[in-house]
């Protein structure tokens, strides 16, 4: 009899559920797909776009931002998007896919970059996207966002790092104890402990201290409504991991919207955020609170 790892996986199959790509064949249409939308979200928005902004001493402590800046009698909400790739691939070239019927639709978008797995730990990686959301809050005046409408999104490994912006004491990071306004979050990973015994660990490294530390369904504190969304063509475990963290929030009293989005899969879920035919962009729109497209 084959051991069961986790539940009843064995690793085989415990490897599979945490594999995306083992739904959807080749992955690489859908890493070109975000490549190539962000090039044109970029040339398109390059008016006004802010792009390396720094928010610390690090080589990749880099940010974008695509909105109106300088001085203004407007102030605008503003969605913080933080990339997937399992905490080891891609970056903020790769997703700006969003950013052009976001701000038409009247707000700011901002997406940082993050020192990937294994150059960095994940707590690290935890604290980094902290310290991009505290910059913004902080100089959120220079591009016209108003500080209580910034609303944190992701996608994947971006899911949990924004679920885990959610549970941070921000007093200590100089800012209010509560200075998100909502998020939105596609397919996330909210319990590490499954994740520490599959592949991914071979590169990422997930020690038993960050399981307890960074995993999102172990934490408390959530004070903003939130949406989490999962594509229809998910494995079990991400499904249930969704599933999981909503009731999990929801035992701390929070508005939880979960659905799942029809046809979609692990990968092409969060480029919903830029459809405006979709519920999960209408979602969008509410949190920020603009107008129905």
């Amino acid at each position: 009899m084959t051991a069961r790892v986790y539940g009843d996986f064995d690793q085989a199959q415990l490897d599979a559920q945490y594999s995306p790509s083992s739904l959807v064949g080749d992955i690489q249409p859908f890493l070109d797909d975000y490549a190539q939308s962000s090039r044109l979200a970029r040339h398109e928005l390059a008016p006004v776009a802010r792009r390396d902004l720094r928010f610390g001493p690090g080589p990749d402590d880099l940010l974008d931002v695509y909105g109106p800046s300088g001085p203004g009698k407007d102030s605008r909400p503003a969605l913080f998007f933080v990339h997937g790739g399992y905490w080891q691939q891609l970056s903020k070239e790769d997703s700006a896919f969003p950013a052009p019927a976001l701000v038409e639709a009247g707000a700011v978008y901002a997406t940082p970059d993050y020192t990937l797995a294994p150059r960095a730990r994940l707590s690290d990686i935890v604290d980094q996207v902290r310290r991009a959301f505290a910059w913004l809050w902080h100089r959120a005046a220079d591009h016209r966002i108003d500080p209580g409408r910034i609303v944190v999104a992701g996608s994947s490994a971006g899911a949990h790092l924004a679920a885990m912006l959610l549970a941070t004491r921000w007093r200590q990071w100089g800012l209010p104890a509560a200075p998100i306004a909502g998020a939105l979050l596609f397919g996330g990973i909210y319990d590490l402990a499954p994740v520490r015994q599959t592949y991914v660990n071979d590169v990422v490294r997930i020690d038993a201290g960050e399981v307890r530390d960074c995993s999102p369904l172990f934490l408390t504190g959530v004070r903003c409504p939130v949406v989490i969304a999962w594509g229809e063509r998910e494995t079990d475990e991400f499904k249930r991991q969704s599933s999981v963290y909503a009731a999990h929030l929801r035992r701390q009293g929070c508005h939880v919207t979960a659905f799942e989005q029809p046809g979609r899969n692990h990968f092409d879920s969060p480029m919903d955020l830029g459809t405006p035919s979709t519920r999960a962009h209408a979602e969008t729109r509410r949190l920020l609170g603009l107008p129905s497209a």
